[in-house]
């Protein structure tokens, strides 16, 4: 009996122990099994995003512009293809509209693609609007005094008086400034449109002092802030009193007709002489 009782035990403890291996079997096969689905996930997730015959299809082929009229296509081509993946659906929208954007020409540019492979891109150019005299060599500037270029023979349609007095963008606060100072210029050129084919410079330099210079005569002709037409007109109905102190002093360096009452002409004696004449405008 006794030893009946101990091949049952024995027997009891080996079916024990396959049970357990199987468990532990069944569970390392479940693990196994959801690993691989896993990694198979992952890489038909991965495929599906850029299989080689869908990168091949969403490969950007080419860039149409819309709105171009000073900017040279290629180089704008060469930039944006220089600095984004090829892969249209990676394009990072924004980032190509800051890089259109960071060209001088460029006021404000839209982007947008169109399946499977290009690109569509509207430039709205920033108009230019004067010749400006900065660090001694003529820039186009638009409005807000941004510089377009350098000044050449595509540019000989501006016909305005030079502005000076405006900032080199290099410097502090040259954009806020230059904006400001531009503002001033359009205020002047538009009080003085009559005259503006007689004038050659006008000078922001210092916004409540701009002064004008004449184009048949390089003199600086300061009409303080405002009245601008007013106090040119001051200056030309004392033409005949300034060609007779031109005469007699040799130069006149500066006219100021920023008083209401009087007119100053700054002559180029040794101390520095000033010749105060009465007038009948009122500003």
């Amino acid at each position: 009996m006794f030893g009946r009782s101990e091949k049952l035990t024995l027997n009891q403890g080996r079916t024990d122990i396959r049970m357990k291996l199987k468990t532990i079997a069944l569970l390392c096969g479940r693990i196994v099994l959801v690993g691989l689905i896993v990694l198979v996930g992952a890489y038909s997730l991965d495929y599906s995003r850029h299989p080689p015959e869908v990168t091949k299809l969403f490969q950007l082929k080419e860039i149409h512009y819309e709105g171009l009229l000073h900017l040279d296509r290629q180089a704008l081509d060469s930039l944006i293809y220089q600095s984004i993946p090829e892969n249209l659906m990676s394009l990072n929208l924004d980032r190509i509209r800051d890089l259109v954007e960071s060209e001088s020409w460029v006021k404000e540019a839209t982007i947008r693609r169109k399946l499977p492979n290009q690109l569509y891109i509207h430039v709205r150019e920033r108009q230019s609007v004067a010749l400006a005299a900065i660090d001694n060599e003529l820039y186009v500037v638009d409005r807000e005094g941004v510089v377009l270029d350098r000044s050449g023979p595509s540019h000989q349609s501006i016909d305005k008086p030079i502005v000076r007095g405006l900032k080199n963008v290099a410097r502090e606060n040259a954009r806020e400034e230059n904006a400001l100072r531009m503002q001033v210029y359009l205020r002047v050129l538009e009080e003085l449109k009559s005259y503006n084919h007689s004038i050659s410079e006008i000078d922001v330099a210092a916004p409540d002092h701009v002064a004008v210079i004449p184009d048949d005569d390089p003199i600086l002709i300061f009409l303080g802030d405002n009245h601008f037409l007013t106090r040119y007109e001051t200056f030309i109905s004392q033409k005949d009193l300034y060609d007779r102190l031109k005469e007699e002093y040799g130069i006149i360096e500066s006219v100021d007709v920023t008083y209401d009452n009087r007119i100053i002409f700054h002559t180029s004696g040794g101390k520095g002489e000033t010749v105060t004449a009465p007038t009948s405008n009122q500003s």
